[in-house]
């Protein structure tokens, strides 16, 4: 797995972290919540772009990830692959949408493997 290192956090504006989501999913809401209360438990002057999937043109290939997504630089916090088509659908996390404790952790957690 590759995630952001330690200095990723604390240099926030080398991190940009994206929301995708519909207003017509109940689970956006929640990982919005989880998502902006594990960003205070770290700390960083961390931020999020909340994007509403639907609103996006047809062709933008962030349509095709499910939701709720967060990408952090691009890529989806919990490893899934990029989409290869713009096609949207509801993700379904095995656990349950994940918890702020375990975003704050994905967030935190110390590799330099991810550019």
């Amino acid at each position: 797995m590759k995630h952001m290192g330690r200095d990723v956090l604390n240099h926030p504006q080398a991190m940009k972290i994206e929301l995708l989501g519909s207003p017509d999913c109940p689970n956006t809401a929640i990982i919005r919540e989880h998502l902006r209360t594990a960003l205070k438990s770290i700390g960083a002057d961390l931020t999020f772009q909340d994007i509403n999937q639907d609103a996006l043109p047809q062709s933008d290939l962030r349509r095709g990830w499910p939701t709720p997504t967060v990408l952090v630089n691009g890529r989806d916090l919990f490893d899934m692959a990029p989409p290869n088509s713009p096609a949207m659908a509801c993700r379904i996390y095995p656990a349950g949408v994940p918890s702020a404790e375990r975003i704050a952790a994905r967030l935190r957690y110390d590799s330099t493997k991810r550019p």
